[in-house]
C-alpha cells in the first residue's frame, strides 16, 4: 500500500488556472469565486491549516488568505464579489505592507473594509482592477513545498511578492487603505 507521500509524489501537475503554480492534477472542491484549479485549492488548504497552527502571530499566519485571493481573480471584470475580494485583500496587503499595520489588526480591520471605505470615497461599489501578467514570484506551491519550519519565511516573501506583482494599482489600493485608517497616514 502507498503511503500519503508517495501517492502524492506520484501524482501528475497542472498549471493552476489562476496563479499558474504546479499544483496537483486532481479532482475535488473549487472555491466559488476565486479562480483556482482544484489541486491549487487543496495546496492552500493544507498551507492555511498549517500556517494558522502554528505560525504564531505573524503577518503569514493573519494574510495568508490575502496572498492568495489576490493570486486567483479571474472572474472580477464580470463579478462583484471577486472585485470586492481582490480589493479587499489588496487593501489588506497595503496596510500590513505600506502602512506597517500589525497583522492582526489588518485581520480585524478587513471584514469592514467594504463598510469603511466605500462611503469614505463615495463609492458605490469597489471597481475592477486589471490583474498582473504575472501573479508574483512566490505562489501557494511554494510555501506548501518549504519544510514546516520555514513556511512563516516562505509566506512573509509570498506577502512581498503578491504586492509588487500588483504595482499598477499601488496608487489606487494605497489610497484605500488611506480610507481605511479614517485618512491618517
Amino acid at each position: 500500500m502507498s503511503t500519503p507521500h508517495e501517492v502524492a509524489a506520484s501524482t501528475a501537475t497542472v498549471p493552476c488556472t489562476g496563479c499558474g503554480a504546479q499544483v496537483p492534477d486532481v479532482d475535488g472542491p473549487t472555491h466559488a469565486y476565486l479562480s483556482a484549479s482544484p489541486g491549487c485549492w487543496q495546496r492552500y488548504g493544507e498551507v492555511a491549516t498549517s500556517l494558522l497552527a502554528g505560525a504564531g502571530d505573524t503577518a503569514a499566519r493573519w494574510c495568508h488568505v490575502d496572498c492568495y485571493a489576490a493570486q486567483h481573480p479571474g472572474g472580477a471584470e464580470h463579478d462583484r464579489r471577486q472585485r470586492q475580494s481582490v480589493a479587499v485583500h489588496l487593501t489588506a496587503l497595503c496596510l500590513l505592507v505600506h502602512h506597517g499595520v500589525p497583522a492582526n489588526r489588518v485581520a480585524a480591520l478587513r471584514g469592514r473594509l467594504s463598510q469603511t471605505v466605500l462611503p469614505r470615497l463615495g463609492l458605490a461599489d469597489w471597481p475592477y482592477l486589471t490583474p498582473p501578467t504575472t501573479p508574483g514570484t512566490v505562489t501557494v506551491a511554494e510555501v506548501h513545498a518549504a519544510h514546516q519550519d520555514d513556511r512563516v519565511a516562505v509566506g512573509e516573501r509570498w506577502l512581498g511578492a503578491v504586492w509588487s506583482a500588483w504595482s499598477a494599482h499601488h496608487r489606487t489600493v494605497q489610497e484605500w487603505a488611506q480610507a481605511a485608517l479614517g485618512g491618517r497616514g
